[in-house]
C-alpha cells in the first residue's frame, strides 16, 4: 500500500529515531522502508536493524534525484517521502490513504509539519510563491494567510517535501522529482506540475510529523548556496528569466 522513502546523508543518529517512530506509529499496516544512502558512510547494517531496503549512492546525487532513485524501487501504490530528521507523531496513516481512495482528484497532500516545541513549522505549505512575496518576507511582512497554522485540512499551492504522499503512478506521470534541483524548490516544483494536471494539493495537519529539521547540513554557506540555486532555477523555469533576474539584484542589494 505505502513506501516510506527517506533521503539519508550524515544523518544516521536522526534517521533511526524516524525508523523507530514508524515501526511505532504504523504498525499492522501495509508498508515498505526505502532508504536512499547520499553519504559515504554505509548504514547497510539498518537493513537487519529495522527491516528495511537500503539503496546505496556512488555521491551525494542531491535530495530529488535519491527520492526519484528511491520510488523506481517501490513496489507500493503510495509514496510517503519523509526527512530523516523527522518523527511520526500520529497513528493514523490510514485516514491519508482515504482521501487518496475517495478523491481522484487528490494529488498531493502534505503533513502537519511541527516544530520540537510541537508549535506549527513555518513555511510548511503555503501558496505560491512571486517576487513581491519575497520582498515582503525579506521585511519581516510574511502572508497574511499562514496555512501551515491551519488545525483542519486545507488546499494548498504546494507542501513541503519533509512529508509528502503522493500515487506513486501520480509521481511516476510527472517523471518524479526535477533533478536539476540539487535541494530545495523541488517540492514546490512538483506540486505546480501536478496541479496543471488537474490535480489538488492539500495541507493535512490532522497527520503530525516533528521535523527538527536540518541535521545534515553543518555547512550553512553550502546551504545557502544550494537554496539560491534552486530558487534561481524555479523562478526562471515557472515565472521567466526576467524574473529570474530580478530576484538576483534583489538578493545582490539585501532587499
Amino acid at each position: 500500500m505505502l513506501s516510506f522513502i527517506i533521503v539519508n546523508y550524515n544523518s544516521e543518529l536522526p534517521l533511526k529515531r524516524c525508523l523507530q517512530s514508524i515501526s511505532k506509529n504504523v504498525a499492522g499496516f501495509d508498508y515498505e522502508i526505502i532508504v536512499v544512502n547520499n553519504d559515504r558512510k554505509p548504514i547497510w547494517h539498518l537493513e537487519k536493524d529495522f527491516g528495511i531496503k537500503v539503496i546505496q549512492t556512488e555521491k551525494n546525487i542531491g535530495f530529488g534525484p535519491a527520492c526519484n532513485k528511491g520510488a523506481s524501487f517501490s513496489q507500493k501504490k503510495y509514496l510517503f517521502f519523509l526527512n530523516p530528521d523527522t518523527v511520526v507523531n500520529s497513528k493514523n496513516i490510514s485516514s491519508i490513504i482515504d482521501l487518496f481512495e475517495k478523491d481522484v482528484s487528490l494529488g498531493i497532500v502534505g503533513t502537519g509539519l511541527l516544530t520540537e516545541k510541537l508549535e506549527p513549522q513555518q513555511w510548511s505549505a503555503g501558496k505560491e510563491t512571486g517576487i513581491l512575496d519575497i520582498v515582503l518576507n525579506n521585511f519581516g511582512l510574511p502572508p497574511s494567510k499562514k496555512i501551515w497554522q491551519s488545525s483542519s485540512m486545507i488546499v494548498a499551492d504546494w507542501v513541503s517535501g519533509a512529508s509528502l504522499i503522493v500515487r506513486k503512478q501520480d509521481f511516476l506521470d510527472l517523471n518524479g522529482f526535477d533533478e536539476k534541483f540539487f535541494m530545495y524548490f523541488e517540492d514546490m516544483d512538483l506540486c505546480r506540475r501536478i496541479r496543471l494536471k488537474n490535480k489538488e494539493v492539500v495541507f493535512f495537519p490532522l497527520f503530525e510529523i516533528i521535523h527538527v529539521g536540518g541535521e545534515s547540513f553543518s555547512d550553512k554557506k553550502t546551504q545557502k548556496k544550494n537554496y539560491y540555486q534552486s530558487q534561481d532555477y524555479y523562478f526562471q523555469k515557472h515565472l521567466g528569466i526576467l524574473s529570474s533576474l530580478i530576484l538576483k539584484l534583489l538578493r545582490k542589494f539585501h532587499i
